[in-house]
């Protein structure tokens, strides 16, 4: 048996309102009260990312709805709450990274094996039990995220699972659900490659109609941490969440489909998505920041049975021009993964990776490197853009010398414009891995999902490492020993 690293006491917490304890304890949470769900919810989530640091937002009292039932978004957008999330000691973003890198996530999915989720006969999320007639999707204070989209989407920060039938192997997926009916969900993957689809699409070749859960109010390790990443398909999020945790996961087992439901979700449903029962969603606005996606038929949940607590926390992550709620998670994610798949591949010289929320967390991608040879910096470009964490709806990946600070975007502006000969250093590739969400996916060839990428080498030409101009600026040791005599004329005055 594997043994799992031990999470530090501070960073130990059970439920999503454990959780919220845990962050109000530390100064990020902030209660509101009153907002309306028409227009309020959403532009005041808006105008929270935008702030340095973003506050996790707690809504309740939303008029028109019951005491209690209550709306949490933003909750991943730190290094401390994400953090906490994950279970790592790390209070910066690069400390962040640092801790999910070396083969961290990959060790959480070997060691999944061993934490199978554990099923048990009750649990808080069956303390309202609604069935039949009586479910009421619309019960729930779920805000229309922004003025423009096409429904009230209560599935942002979701866990979609399914089943696959031939493994038995669970998936838990953030796909998006808008609200088509008091009894219906509509159901919206990005690409006929996600593991839920797979799943969908199993059964329905067998002539059936496949079971599905949703929930909408959980742990966010689970989603929308987990269920928003790329984890392999042979390995189910529901015990990733245990092997992070130490512990496995509670279950219930679902009365109407028999799929696992955590047994300490706030809100969550049951039913099946039948082949070729479809509804129309959209738009919504999506994680480049646009409408791309417009109005659609997709398919459609038929809910069976809807569960929650008795004072329900719906848990939203609504994406939108970044940053948005979880635009700061998948740049730490998807840099780790990145750095760790260029190792793995061989690549010699890499000091930092870094996806900034500006480019989505995925349309741009800059990778450090301290040059070794010929061709290394071309090298270091194409690889970055082609692994497998990174190769989806990518556009522009910068190579910067390890004097830059890939964090930094004035620095890497700099360098682009300083070291990048656009002849010599821009490649541009074709026919590679796009979205439906692309903003330009109207460029495509006709029926594909090709995308184009640029690579730019911002990295002095290697023959002329000697020679190039050195940087004016003063050392770093000069400016630190300066600031230790000066530095109390640039403090702020109380």
């Amino acid at each position: 048996m594997m043994v799992t690293e031990q999470i530090p006491g501070e960073l130990m917490y059970g439920d999503v309102r454990e959780w919220i304890e845990r962050v109000e304890s530390f100064g990020e949470l902030k209660r509101i009260s009153g907002a309306n769900w028409q227009t309020e919810i959403g532009a005041i989530c808006e105008i929270n990312v935008h702030r340095v640091p973003p506050y996790a937002l707690l809504f309740d009292k939303v008029p028109g709805f019951p005491d209690g039932f209550r709306v949490l978004v933003c909750t991943t957008n730190t290094p401390r709450r994400l953090a906490l999330t994950l279970g790592l000691p790390a209070a910066t973003t690069r400390e962040l990274v640092s801790a999910l890198r070396h083969g961290r996530v990959a060790r959480w999915q070997a060691e999944s094996k061993e934490f199978a989720p554990e099923y048990v006969v009750d649990g808080p999320v069956f303390e309202v039990v609604k069935d039949g007639a009586q479910v009421d999707l619309e019960a729930f204070p779920t805000p229309i995220w922004h003025d423009k989209d096409g429904g009230r989407y209560i599935g942002t920060g979701d866990a979609v699972i399914t089943v696959d039938p031939d493994t038995g192997c669970s998936n838990a997926g953030t796909y998006r659900c808008m609200i088509a009916g008091k009894n219906q969900l509509s159901l919206w993957m990005a690409t006929t490659s996600r593991h839920g689809r797979l799943h969908i699409d199993k059964y329905h070749g067998r002539g059936e109609p496949a079971p599905v859960v949703v929930t909408f109010g959980q742990d966010p390790l689970l989603s929308p941490v987990l269920a928003g990443m790329a984890i392999r398909e042979d390995v189910s999020e529901l015990n990733v969440a245990g092997a992070i945790k130490g512990a496995p996961l509670r279950v219930v087992r679902g009365p109407v489909t028999g799929l696992p439901i955590p047994a300490d979700a706030e809100i969550a449903v049951e039913g099946w998505v039948k082949n070729g029962v479809m509804c129309e969603e959209g738009p919504h606005g999506e994680a480049p920041g646009y409408y791309a996606g417009g109005r659609q038929l997709v398919p459609a949940i038929e809910i069976a049975a809807l569960y929650h607590r008795r004072d329900p926390i719906l848990v939203g992550a609504p994406p939108a021009k970044p940053p948005h709620d979880f635009s700061y998670s998948m740049a730490v994610l998807y840099s780790a993964l990145t750095h760790d798949a260029l190792e793995g591949a061989g690549l010699p010289g890499v000091t930092q990776v870094w996806f900034p929320e500006e480019g989505t967390g995925r349309l741009l991608q800059i990778v450090a490197i301290k040059q070794r040879y010929f061709g290394h910096a071309k090298q270091a470009g194409l690889l970055c853009c082609q692994v497998q964490p990174s190769a989806y709806l990518g556009r522009m990946t910068v190579v910067v010398d390890d004097d830059i600070d890939p964090t930094d975007l004035s620095e890497v502006i700099w360098a682009i414009v300083t070291r990048a000969d656009p002849k010599r250093g821009y490649t541009i590739l074709d026919q590679c891995w796009g979205s439906p969400i692309d903003p330009l996916k109207q460029l495509y060839p006709p029926g594909t999902l090709y995308s184009g990428r640029v690579i730019i080498d911002a990295c002095r030409p290697f023959e002329h490492l000697e020679t190039f101009p050195p940087v004016a600026a003063s050392s770093s040791e000069l400016l630190h020993e300066v600031w230790a005599k000066w530095g109390h004329l640039f403090e702020k005055e109380n």
